[in-house]
C-alpha cells in the first residue's frame, strides 16, 4: 500500500463520525465479547509452547469488502468510499505481513496482535521490528480465552473481528511510518493518536500510555 494514499488521509483529517458505537479510525466492537480481554500477564511461549498452541482460524469465508464497508460507515458521507478502499488495501498489507512472518493464514492471534501492535505504534510514536510484532502474536495465541473463542461466538463474529482488527492495525502502522516521511500538523496527528488510545483502552480496559512493547510481548509497566 503506497503511503500517498495515508498521506491524503492524515492532511485531510478524517476522523470518525461518531463515537458512540465506534472507537478511533471506525473500530466497532459491539460484540466486544469475541474481543476477550487479554491477560497481557500471560508470557510469551517458547517455541515448543507455540508449536503446540494451535492457530485459532475463523470458520467463515472471509468478507474483507464487506468489513471494509462496514468500518467506512463510521467515517463521513463523503469520506466512505475512501476509507473502504483503504481498508481494503490494508488487509492487503496484513496478509503479505503475515505471510513473511510464516503464520497460518488467517490466524486470530495474528489478527489481534496487529491491532495492538498498530495502534501503540501510532499512541507512543515507536517503530516496532517483526520480532517484537510475532512476540505479540505468540502472547495472543496462548490466552485460553482466545483459543476458546470459536465454541463461544458465532463463525461470522469471529471472522469479522479479525479481519476489522487486521484491517485497523496495518492502517495505524502505515499511517506511523507515513507521518515518519511526511509528518503531518501536530493537530492531525493527535486525532490519530486520540483514536489509537481508545482503540486500546477499549480491548485492554487498561492505561495504555503505560503499556510496553518489546521481545518479550506486550505489557503494562
Amino acid at each position: 500500500m503506497k503511503y500517498s494514499v495515508i498521506f491524503a488521509v492524515l492532511a485531510l483529517g478524517a476522523a470518525p463520525a461518531a463515537h458512540s458505537q465506534c472507537c478511533g479510525y471506525g473500530m466497532s466492537y459491539d460484540n466486544v465479547v469475541v474481543w476477550p480481554q487479554p491477560d497481557l500477564r500471560v508470557p510469551v511461549p517458547t517455541r515448543t509452547e507455540v508449536k503446540k498452541a494451535p492457530p485459532i482460524l475463523p470458520k467463515s469465508k472471509p468478507a474483507i469488502q464487506a468489513n471494509a464497508r462496514t468500518l467506512a460507515q463510521h467515517f463521513p458521507p463523503e469520506k466512505r468510499a475512501e476509507m473502504e478502499n483503504i481498508y481494503v488495501k490494508s488487509m492487503d498489507v496484513y496478509l503479505q505481513v503475515e505471510k513473511k512472518l510464516g503464520w497460518t493464514p488467517r490466524d486470530m492471534a495474528g489478527g489481534l496482535a496487529a491491532f495492538l501492535v498498530g495502534n501503540y505504534m501510532v499512541l507512543k510514536g515507536v517503530e516496532v521490528s517483526d520480532e517484537e510484532f510475532a512476540a505479540v502474536a505468540n502472547q495472543m495465541r496462548a490466552q485460553n480465552k482466545l483459543q476458546g473463542v470459536n465454541t463461544r461466538a458465532e463463525a461470522d463474529k469471529v471472522r469479522d473481528v479479525f479481519e476489522q482488527s487486521a484491517m485497523i492495525g496495518a492502517f495505524m502502522a502505515l499511517a506511523f511510518k507515513s507521518n515518519q516521511q511526511q509528518p503531518q500538523p501536530p493537530a492531525v496527528y493527535e486525532n490519530l493518536r486520540n483514536a489509537a488510545r481508545e482503540n486500546l483502552q477499549l480491548v485492554l480496559k487498561g492505561d495504555p500510555s503505560n503499556l510496553l512493547v518489546d521481545k518479550n510481548g506486550m505489557r503494562f509497566q
